[in-house]
């Protein structure tokens, strides 16, 4: 899932990273994908035996459930449990859809471009094009005659959940992508609903708790609420005296014109790389813990 040069330079090159409100999205979204395959996120799979009919003991099909954490979710109540419950024909089934919507989101594209010279938007598309061609890759088990024999349910059960952690990340990615203005602009209608009908069906799919979907709207409206650090971004409540961001403990942010620097609603700043990190934990300020998102 870990994004290749070529794809970093035709991002660079496409212009979604010209609106700053964007460029710190994708870094935020850089940092969640690359969660997605470390230790940050635990998927534990369990299998079970389902009867098709009682009088039949032998026709049955096995469920793949994925118990599905994230190590810096420290939520466990009953709403939070996040089990994923699918059979291989079903997870098959959705490979196969997705990858149809992905040709015909494509196709739209194409066709809407067909009287456009936009060369800088085709490369927006390219890079969205990219992100959710990640999830069909070849890596996903093949079918078998014999599907309930414990060799075949062994393999399974380590490259199903391989296929559930890039559904994810598609997932991911496009919840950044979608408030991206240029996807949205006049002569994209098609292919835009077709981006969102592509987000809704993972999302239905991947049967996300809505604790963990409010939780993430948090950390993208922290993200977005960041603005660009000047003088008078600051407010009272700052104590003038310590000018080190806080959260790296380095020296006085402003003065260091390599990194960008960034102000909170509250008016605390911070380097725009170290409050991303922090926000991918907690949606509060680091110094005042008030809340940083609408």
């Amino acid at each position: 899932m870990a994004v290749s040069v070529i794809d970093n330079k035709l991002l660079a090159s496409s212009g979604l990273m010209d609106e700053p409100r964007f460029r710190r999205l994708i870094k935020f979204q850089t940092r969640r994908r690359e969660a997605l395959v470390g230790s940050e996120l635990e998927i534990r799979t369990t299998t079970s035996y389902a009867l098709i009919s009682e009088d039949k003991p032998k026709a049955g099909y096995t469920v793949y459930c994925m118990h599905i954490h994230r190590t810096s979710d420290n939520r466990r109540g009953d709403d939070d449990q996040w089990v994923l419950k699918k059979r291989y024909s079903e997870l098959e089934a959705f490979r196969r859809l997705l990858f149809k919507r992905i040709e015909d989101w494509e196709y739209a594209v194409r066709r809407e471009f067909t009287n456009k010279t936009a060369v800088g938007k085709l490369k927006t598309f390219a890079v969205i094009s990219n992100a959710m061609r990640r999830a069909i890759s070849p890596s996903f088990p093949r079918k078998r005659m014999r599907p309930n024999k414990p060799a075949v349910i062994k393999e399974r059960v380590v490259r199903l959940p391989n296929f559930v952690r890039k559904l994810l990340g598609v997932y991911t990615d496009l919840a950044v992508y979608k408030t991206n203005s240029q996807l949205q602009a006049g002569g994209f209608a098609s292919s835009w609903a077709q981006l969102c009908t592509i987000f809704s069906e993972l999302e239905a799919f991947l049967e996300i708790p809505q604790p963990q979907k409010d939780a993430e709207i948090q950390r993208q409206s922290a993200v977005l609420s960041l603005r660009d650090f000047n003088d008078s971004t600051g407010t009272v409540d700052e104590d003038v005296s310590d000018q080190s961001c806080s959260i790296c403990l380095n020296e006085d942010p402003v003065a260091d014109e390599s990194r960008p620097v960034v102000a909170l609603p509250c008016g605390h700043h911070f380097h725009e790389d170290c409050v991303i990190d922090w926000f991918s934990t907690s949606p509060t300020c680091p110094l005042c813990r008030r809340s940083s998102y609408a």
